[in-house]
């Protein structure tokens, strides 16, 4: 398999990549200020962006749904979101298109996401869960999806389970009061839980329904991306070598994520190291659609590369 630095090469020549002359670019990214967007700081701290033609300005959100609605808005031209969520956009008339993949689940746990009951807990197994109140960020994510999917691998009927909208920072409190009997929660509050005895994992939420499936992407409007072929392609390059540099050196990234997100460097060493990964897999990504037009997230049926950019197809690997 060719080296990723060879391969960003690769993809920057077949979309017709050149470094530009003169004033940079101005470009308005939406970010959210957690580990999976290291990269986007990266490409900015280590002058990338710079060496690109780009003068890039962050402009920070809570979450992903706040993120598409300010870019509707036209507050800024490329937003990353989990990839159910701007599917459903898509559908609502949002018009997003596809850029470039960010990140992805990994083939099996530890991952980013888990189901989690209290450490003490009788409950053994997903099918423990049968009846059950479990706690999830959002009703209609695609991480509440993906929980519902591998309850159900696990032998859980999801409709006797009560599912109940807390915020992640808000989980451990209501696991430890037994409000609830499980949370779906992300990391840093996974290991942050489990490695100070308060909770353990029953599963993973993403890996254990679909694994590899698509969790981060970078998108724009096709009127931006038709508009701005060269800019997206350097924003695109950008991020490929910002991904190759953490990549090529795991401690080295870890220290980039506890000074981008401000986290204590000992609990980013426990973490598992995000999944960055730009190749896509295109029968990953219609699974993952799939899975949301099975749970009535989506109302219509989807095929993949409807998506892809023209930018995007070069990262297609199968």
């Amino acid at each position: 398999m060719m080296r990723k630095s060879l391969l960003a090469s690769l993809i920057a020549a077949s979309v017709g990549f050149s470094l530009p002359a003169g004033a940079a670019e101005k470009l308005r990214a939406g970010m959210i200020k957690m580990a999976a967007m290291t990269n986007l700081w990266v490409a900015k701290q280590e002058g990338i962006f710079a060496k690109n033609g780009l003068d890039v300005e962050f402009v920070e959100f809570r979450n992903g749904n706040e993120a598409i609605a300010a870019h509707r808005g036209g507050a800024v031209d490329i937003i990353l979101a989990i990839p159910g969520t701007a599917m459903a956009a898509s559908e609502r008339g949002f018009d997003l298109m596809l850029l470039m993949q960010n990140e992805t689940a990994k083939t099996q746990g530890p991952d980013a996401g888990a189901i989690q009951v209290l450490a003490d807990s009788p409950f053994r197994k997903l099918s423990d869960l049968n009846g059950k109140r479990i706690a999830v960020s959002g009703l209609h994510s695609q991480m509440t999806v993906s929980v519902q999917m591998a309850l159900q691998k696990g032998g859980v009927d999801v409709s006797k389970v009560q599912f109940v909208e807390i915020p992640f920072p808000s989980m451990g409190d209501v696991l430890r009061s037994k409000q609830v009997d499980a949370i779906a929660v992300l990391d840093p509050w996974v290991t942050q839980l489990t490695t100070t005895g308060v909770s353990r994992n029953l599963g993973w939420a993403y890996v254990d329904a679909l694994p590899e499936q698509p969790l981060g992407a970078w998108w724009a409007r096709a009127a931006y991306v038709q508009k701005n072929p060269d800019v997206t392609k350097r924003f695109v390059a950008s991020l490929q070598e910002a991904i190759d540099f953490l990549n090529a050196d795991e401690p080295r990234a870890r220290r980039q994520v506890a000074a981008f997100t401000g986290l204590d460097p000992v609990l980013i060493e426990k973490m598992p190291l995000i999944k960055w990964e730009t190749r896509i897999k295109a029968e990953r990504w219609q699974a993952t659609i799939d899975m949301m037009r099975n749970s009535g997230e989506l109302t219509q049926a989807h095929k993949a590369d409807e998506y892809f950019s023209d930018v995007t197809k070069a990262y297609v690997v199968n």
